[in-house]
């Protein structure tokens, strides 16, 4: 069901990839118009030369002659950053997103509410919450069988006061860290764990879980849609008297990347384990400066005595969402605490500018959201996705093939 087996790991895609073994960009990047950079150890910076304007129809003019160095540089670091281009709209950033991966997709089985865009076919809001929601780090769409393979956003607007970064984070470094400790490496490396999410129906809406993120006619059309869906996805979906539809599955906890080959801490507990999301209001409490610090306190604060009081009152199994071992048993609190500190530690908080785009690679680099002050329409940033890396990556010639073909 869930593709080809290494030992305790899942090996992602549907074709043969391989493996780009420079340590920096590809020579053939080099261009007069552009200068290359890092952000960080797994983000990679494409920008104009100072006093050079490049448009939309530029760049996705470069992306088309230039696949093999994007590719290289691409699997060496995982996120691109392209800052400084005049992307000026949702249907601008759309054309460099299809340059890049011609093979976008429209529908969304994820968490968050999105809306489509105006004037566009593969474009939509990251996220339609409130500026006091934050959104945990997360591999899009990770509870899936086949999950996207390459994420990519665009920053239409960033006029909030503080705040409303994307934090990135390289979840193979995560699991490096979380395998250093043996019990830890021993239960995830093979085990596997079990989703529950529970899906409100759109006339009763709960108001008081934060883990009921959208009742479930907002993601299938109709009862009959979410049972196919359901069945292609491996989802085993019941609804109960009130109409709430539940959707449970099972995944690995560790998964094999397809391109590099190794293993991925590639799960949704950090965002459906109702216990995970108040640390990142900590985190951000201690980042944000002065007085504003307070704020995101008090959401910690408030989150944290939320859950608290749930626990002691409403059964996991009835929340919003939960997550829970193969066994069927809970996650300790020692064991939620690592989670958290690895993924803390190997957190790049991303500052937008006014028309980046930033492209990930889905099967390492998850991506979350910061709160932000200012008024929700303050901060606009779109997205679009593919469930596959671009056709023209596959298989060149001069790089070694990290594994077998995946059927």
């Amino acid at each position: 069901m869930w593709g080809l087996w290494t030992p305790g790991l899942l090996l992602f895609g549907r074709s043969l990839l391989t493996v780009a073994t420079k340590d920096s960009f590809d020579e053939s990047c080099a261009t007069p118009e552009l200068q290359f950079s890092l952000e960080n150890h797994f983000v990679a910076r494409i920008s104009p030369k100072k006093d050079t304007v490049l448009d939309s129809s530029w760049l996705t003019d470069w992306m088309q002659r230039n696949t093999k160095c994007l590719r290289h540089a691409f699997v060496q670091y995982g996120a691109l950053l392209f800052r400084g281009f005049k992307i000026e709209d949702a249907s601008a950033f759309e054309a460099v997103a299809l340059a890049m991966v011609p093979n976008l997709e429209k529908e969304y089985l994820g968490t968050s509410p999105r809306s489509g865009i105006q004037n566009t076919t593969y474009v939509f809001t990251a996220a339609d919450f409130q500026p006091h929601r934050t959104v945990p780090v997360h591999i899009e769409m990770s509870f899936r069988d086949f999950p996207p393979a390459t994420q990519l956003f665009y920053a239409k607007r960033v006029d909030q006061w503080v705040g409303g970064e994307t934090p990135l984070t390289d979840m193979q470094a995560v699991w490096e860290k979380l395998a250093e400790d043996p019990e830890l490496r021993e239960q995830f490396e093979t085990g596997e764990l079990e989703y529950l999410r529970n899906m409100d129906d759109c006339a009763s809406t709960s108001a008081f879980d934060p883990l009921v993120q959208k009742c479930w006619q907002m993601m299938f059309k109709d009862e009959k849609d979410a049972k196919r869906n359901c069945e292609t996805e491996g989802f085993n979906c019941t609804w109960d008297a009130s109409n709430r539809l539940t959707l449970r599955n099972r995944q690995p906890f560790v998964r094999k990347h397809a391109l590099s080959g190794r293993a991925i801490w590639y799960n949704h507990i950090n965002v459906l384990h109702g216990q995970m999301m108040p640390g990142d209001y900590f985190r951000t409490a201690t980042l944000w400066p002065g007085l504003a610090r307070l704020w995101p306190t008090a959401l910690w604060l408030y989150y944290r005595s939320l859950f608290g009081i749930y626990s002691l009152f409403v059964p996991d199994k009835d929340m919003g969402s939960t997550v829970l071992k193969g066994s069927g048993e809970a996650f300790s609190s020692k064991e939620l605490q690592a989670m958290k500190a690895a993924i803390h530690e190997h957190t790049h908080n991303h500052a937008y500018r006014q028309h980046d785009i930033v492209m990930l690679d889905n099967h390492r680099i998850a991506h979350g959201r910061e709160i932000y002050l200012g008024p929700k329409e303050s901060r606009m940033i779109f997205t679009a996705w593919s469930n596959e890396y671009p056709p023209s990556w596959h298989a060149m010639p001069e790089e070694t093939t990290c594994h077998e073909r995946i059927g």
